[in-house]
């Protein structure tokens, strides 16, 4: 009995931090114009930057913060839309203190999870050419990012412009993903390349 009232302090401690974490994310999806569904659980407070559209469907699951997950690092859940750009996210999402930057568009279909620390870019940042690059100019190469149905994605990797991840795919911890990825393959390395089927 004693045990429980010396963990009550606790418990309510831990309750009271959801719902904050509840009511300050709401009012993040209302300001930056954020479409998401329903029975989603979100620990942590994310970084929002839409000059696009962002949607996310119902039952997504998020961490943002080493105190929701210490094993993703310091990081948090940033979602980061450019001018006209959009991020889609299906339903029965997971994903925990990782970076979505879409210049063009990023699309994340049903039942997919995300590891810690992971960068998801669809585009350059920056162009090619010293001379542009010099200038400040933003005309770099962006193309579209798809991550199919089914798939789980390690900590820490990096999938960058015009990969397709296909259904069920699996990237180990680490990798980098230059290329596209067909349905049921695990792969990992840096560059990511191809190690086995998923049974």
């Amino acid at each position: 009995m004693s045990k429980r009232i010396l963990r009550l302090p606790l418990v309510l401690y831990r309750r009271l931090r959801f719902y904050y974490w509840q009511v300050v994310n709401h009012a993040l999806f209302i300001r930056h114009n954020v479409k998401i569904g329903i029975k989603c659980k979100i620990s942590g407070i994310l970084f929002i930057r839409n000059a696009g559209s962002i949607n996310i469907g119902s039952m997504f699951t998020a961490n943002s913060g080493k105190k929701s997950n210490p094993i993703g690092g310091d990081t948090i859940l940033r979602m980061i839309c450019q001018k006209g750009a959009r991020i889609n996210i299906g339903t029965n999402c997971a994903i925990s203190n990782s970076t979505l930057w879409a210049n063009e568009i990023i699309t994340i279909e049903d039942n997919v999870i995300i590891g810690g620390g992971c960068r998801i870019w669809d585009g350059d940042f920056h162009p090619m050419d010293d001379k542009e690059r010099e200038a400040h100019s933003s005309n770099f190469i962006s193309k579209p990012i798809l991550i199919r149905r089914n798939c789980f994605i390690g900590g820490s990797c990096i999938i960058l412009k015009g990969v397709t991840i296909g259904e069920r795919s699996v990237i180990g911890a680490g990798s980098v993903v230059t290329k596209s990825v067909p349905d049921g393959e695990i792969w990992a390395g840096n560059p990511a390349k191809f190690l086995k089927n998923v049974k």
